[in-house]
């Protein structure tokens, strides 16, 4: 019944341990990061999905609250994490 929040939740998460395996490994890897960057989105999404369906339960709005504690402790710590991801896709495109 909560699908939408669940998986939020686990994206968010996933999108942590990237962005933290990322801050472990030497150097800086730009797959790492844009995969963490796109799990926190995804994640995001199902979030507001979850509170269009009216899940029931807390889970979506602790998932919506942690997507924007985790991006402003990621552009307080290490603000140039995003102008490379934007970057390295304004390149790609």
């Amino acid at each position: 019944m909560n699908r939408f929040s669940k998986w939020s939740i686990g994206l968010m998460i996933i999108g942590l341990l990237l962005f933290g395996l990322n801050r472990v490994l030497e150097g800086f890897s730009e797959l790492i990061v844009l995969f963490s960057f796109i799990s926190f989105l995804v994640g995001i999404v199902l979030s507001f999905i979850a509170i269009a369906n009216q899940e029931e339960g807390t889970l979506k709005f602790i998932s919506l609250i942690s997507f924007f504690v985790v991006l402003f402790l990621i552009t307080w710590f290490e603000p140039f994490q995003f102008v490379r991801i934007f970057t390295w896709l304004k390149n790609i495109f």
